[in-house]
């Protein structure tokens, strides 16, 4: 029952860092491309290369705190479901070019991020 709650916890705060840096993001570079999603999904990939390597190949936290943080705010704060709909939502409309940048950069640089966040946990 305590994972369960980590998780929902931290799922809860990792949804309204979501939307918090979606909100940011139109602010910051307008509403014309899903620029939230894709920032958002590699900033998310970072920290989850970043903490599975700290908390798991090195044990600096429970697993408790691996539940609350990867799975948990992790899991809220990336939007997977999001860039598949607007990925989509690109291609009706009949921009093909940008669709298949969107998701190709998605994708790449996600695995990118998720490598370097890798990288720096082994730097630290």
């Amino acid at each position: 029952m305590e994972g369960i709650l980590s998780i929902a916890l931290g799922g809860a705060l990792g949804a309204v860092s979501r939307y918090l840096a979606g909100n940011l993001s139109v602010k910051y570079f307008g509403d014309s491309l899903p620029y939230g999603t894709f920032l958002i999904n590699i900033i998310g990939c970072f920290f989850m290369g970043l903490l599975m390597t700290l908390v798991v190949g090195r044990g600096l936290l429970p697993p408790i705190g691996r539940l609350f943080l990867c799975v948990g705010f992790l899991g809220g704060f990336t939007t997977f479901s999001s860039f598949g709909y607007e990925t989509l939502t690109l291609l009706e409309e009949g921009n093909l070019v940008m669709a298949a940048a969107y998701a190709c950069g998605s994708v790449l640089l996600g695995v990118l991020a998720a490598g370097i966040g890798v990288l720096a946990a082994h730097i630290f």
